[in-house]
């Protein structure tokens, strides 16, 4: 079936013929289950207090040149001017936990480090990451300092992760193509899904060192900062999984089925760039104009005959005129 087999309908029978070790069977029950696992001190303290000064002398110090977005709470894709950024985004525990819990190869292709709690609305990666088959990526929110109540925990619903993928095809009502400036919608949008679900929101008071993996689907975000102006030093790594078409839902056109492709980004771990395609089959996209691409090989096909009709078309009109 082509969902990872965590999330699959059929998760308690593939489980029985796994070769897993009883921790990795209880992290796997506990994935299915919620939504996500928590993983106590993964990361040395040495290289969580490099990535915090990389942060300070880097990502947020603006005489520091970067090319990529910052602000003053986050730093996108530090880990291209931090190598302890890249580290902990490729860590052993993390990559082999991944692996194990989707049975591909883990990409990591994006970083976000955050010097203040992002404060952010409840939301599902799966609107900015997405993946042909479904479902093949998650995010690993990784704790720079300790968290507490008043620094802006994390918040996430506890299996919120088997809802629907939301999208705007399920919000607008005509079939127009969306911008990040619609993206207030969606967040109202997902906030009343949340105000009448069963799903438990919780936080997560996590220490340093603690990691936080996380299902593409599984709704969340960041609390209110209680505090002004105390420090929510963390890390998120955003993965994808190998042999898999990546686009973007918020810039894709859900209903016409016309996707943004995610195309030419680089897997951290090794700084390859990587190619798309469905369980090892290539797929070549066809452009409908500005950033968008429809997914279809029998349409260069069907281009083809239609030229050949119309050519047939033309010598009979030339013969019988």
């Amino acid at each position: 079936m082509n969902l990872p087999w965590v999330e699959s309908p059929f998760f308690n029978e593939i489980l029985k013929t796994k070769n897993l070790t009883e921790e990795e069977k209880q992290l796997a029950t506990e994935y299915n289950k919620n939504g996500f696992v928590v993983l106590r001190n993964v990361f040395p303290e040495d290289v969580i207090d490099q990535v915090k000064a990389d942060m300070n002398q880097k990502g947020f110090n603006e005489d520091f040149p970067v090319t990529v977005y910052r602000d003053k709470t986050r730093i996108q894709d530090l880990w291209q001017y931090s190598d302890s950024t890249k580290q902990i985004s490729s860590n052993d525990t993390i990559m082999k936990t991944l692996e194990m819990l989707y049975d591909r190869e883990p990409i990591p292709f994006q970083t976000l480090n955050f010097k203040f709690g992002s404060q952010q609305r409840a939301h599902s990666d799966t609107i900015h990451f997405s993946s042909i088959p479904a479902r093949y990526m998650c995010g690993v929110w990784v704790a720079l300092e300790d968290v507490t109540p008043e620094n802006g925990a994390v918040f996430y619903y506890s299996g919120s992760h088997r809802m629907p993928e939301y999208n705007f095809a399920h919000i607008k009502d005509a079939p127009e193509d969306t911008t990040y400036n619609d993206y207030v919608q969606y967040e109202d949008f997902m906030q009343s899904i949340m105000n009448v679900s069963e799903f438990d929101k919780k936080f997560f008071y996590a220490k340093k060192g603690d990691a936080l993996i996380w299902s593409s689907n599984i709704i969340h975000g960041g609390s209110k900062v209680e505090a002004e102006g105390s420090t929510r030093y963390s890390q998120v790594t955003h993965y994808y999984f190998k042999d898999c078409i990546y686009y973007t839902p918020m810039l894709s056109n859900m209903v016409t089925n016309e996707l943004y492709l995610r195309n030419g980004f680089k897997n951290i771990k090794t700084g390859e760039p990587v190619q798309s395609n469905f369980n090892g089959h290539n797929i070549t996209p066809i452009s409908t104009g500005k950033d968008k691409s429809i997914l279809n090989n029998r349409l260069d096909e069907v281009k083809k005959i239609m030229d050949l009709v119309k050519l047939k078309n033309k010598i009979v009109n030339k013969l019988f005129k």
